[in-house]
């Protein structure tokens, strides 16, 4: 025979499980298809500065992560990663050959760049028989320089975190009340 708290306690649970899954989805109640005018630009974006650069031949992104310079090198003609080549960086307080990390992407220690400014770069890329000559402007802000300083940007990790907590911290007092006996009511 089952006793009646044993199923106050599995529609406790299902209503519990429930809850959860509720707040976990909750960013997917978010849809498009709804035009509401144009979409307001983001106050506050944090991307890491960047340049971009085309020839004829290369195309090359440098972003600057932390004290570090990553360039991605790709073949302009079918976006296909150049491993093997000798890239040379200069510019203000900069000057050096870039390690390749993997094929086609490349490392340069910068901490020079890690300062708010704006950095007009050189950059010489021999790979094969392609040899170019490339000039870029790395523009770092005042909120990317705090950054790269800091690492990562402030995130709302706890938010997400204690959600579900508190969730499971209501069910589990709601539980325990409801298995508890009533202090005013006896049997004769």
């Amino acid at each position: 025979m089952i006793d009646k708290p044993f199923i106050l306690s599995w529609a406790a649970l299902k209503a519990f499980i429930a809850a959860i899954l509720l707040a976990l989805s909750m960013p997917l109640l978010a849809h498009e298809g709804h035009d509401h005018g144009a979409p307001a630009k983001p106050a506050d974006v944090n991307l890491a500065p960047r340049f971009e650069l085309r020839s004829e031949d290369l195309e090359l992104v440098g972003v600057l992560t932390g004290k570090d310079l990553i360039i991605y090198l790709d073949r302009a003609a079918d976006n296909a990663p150049i491993p093997g080549a000798q890239i040379e960086i200069e510019g203000q307080g900069i000057k050096g050959l870039a390690t390749e990390m993997a094929g086609g992407v490349y490392q340069l220690s910068a901490p020079s760049l890690m300062q708010a400014g704006k950095y007009p770069l050189t950059i010489t890329v021999q790979a094969g028989e392609i040899v170019d000559l490339l000039s870029a402007s790395l523009e770092v802000g005042e909120a990317a320089a705090a950054v790269t300083e800091a690492g990562h940007p402030a995130r709302n990790w706890w938010l997400y975190a204690g959600t579900p907590l508190l969730l499971l911290a209501g069910g589990l007092v709601v539980r325990r009340l409801r298995r508890q006996p009533q202090h005013g009511s006896h049997s004769a």
